[in-house]
This record gives structure tokens, sequence and C-alpha cells, in this order.
């Protein structure tokens, strides 16, 4: 991945709401498989990145990406299993939006840069405006790294 720091804080991520699951008498608990599953992607996901095998395709994936496909394989896998009881959506919906949280701050800070660099008032605006504003600016950077991303990648492919 990005680094070892960012493996960890997803593990334990995955560790936290396998506890908050298994503590929340509101919530179905998630048979332990489930999170064995999800450990165990983020771990070949990592290990394929390390191995320079993930971005070799067409068109680069970022991180994030693959995760959050990892994590919907993990989904669809429990689904089909008729052996393990199917885990709530809601477990799969906390881990996404955990590793949602990071980008979105991100994108708060550069809003923040914007919002100073232009001596922008934005105090009339309402918290709603703000997050349409957050979100597409996420949505723009994510667009723009895209595209640089398979500029390398064009650049890649026609150096070999």
């Amino acid at each position: 991945m990005a680094n070892g720091k960012f493996l960890n804080t997803l593990l334990n991520t995955i560790n936290n709401i396998q506890q908050e699951n298994q503590a929340n008498p509101n919530e179905e608990t998630a048979d332990p498989s489930v999170f064995d599953l999800l450990r165990g992607k983020v771990q070949e996901l990592d290990e394929r990145n390390r191995n320079k095998q993930v971005a070799r395709g067409e068109e680069p994936v970022s991180v994030l990406d693959l995760i959050r496909n990892g994590i919907e394989h993990v989904k669809d896998r429990n689904s089909a299993d008729p052996n393990v009881k199917t885990a709530p959506e809601a477990i799969y919906d906390r881990i996404k939006q955990r590793i949602d949280e990071r980008p979105q701050r991100r994108a708060g800070k550069g809003l923040k840069r914007i919002i100073k660099e232009y001596n922008l008032d934005v105090s009339r605006l309402s918290p709603q405006a703000l997050e349409q504003i957050q979100s597409k600016y996420l949505n723009d950077h994510k667009r723009l790294n895209q595209q640089y991303a398979q500029a390398i990648n064009q650049l890649i492919q026609s150096n070999r």
C-alpha cells in the first residue's frame, strides 16, 4: 500500500469494527471468518502492491479503489457462501466509510488552503453548501490524479 502505517491503520480499523460488532447488542454479530477474509484481502492487496503486480494493466487503479473493490469481493463471497451467515451490510459500510475519511480530510485541508489563499469569506455559506463544494473538490481531485496516473502509465508502457 502507500506505506506500512496505512496498512496497520486499515487492519486496526477492521479489528475495531469487529469488536464494535461483537459488543453491539442491536446489531447481528458477523461470523469471525468475514473479518478474517477482510484482513486477508487487505494483506493480499498489500503483497501484490509490494510486488508491483497492481498497476500493470491498461488503466491504473488507486490503492483506495483496490481496497474498496476488495471489500466488495469479500462481501459478495460472504453472501454467496451458504456455510457462513451473511454479515450485516453496516459492517462493510463502516469499513468503507473509514477508508474514505482520509481523502475527505485531505480535501477539507485543500479547500481551507484555497479559501485562505484567495481570501474567500465563506461565513454565509451553509454547511451543506460547503459539503457539496468539498465533494466536488474531492471528485475533481480524484479525476485529475487518475488522468496523471494514466499519462504516467502510458509513458511507462511506451518505454518498455
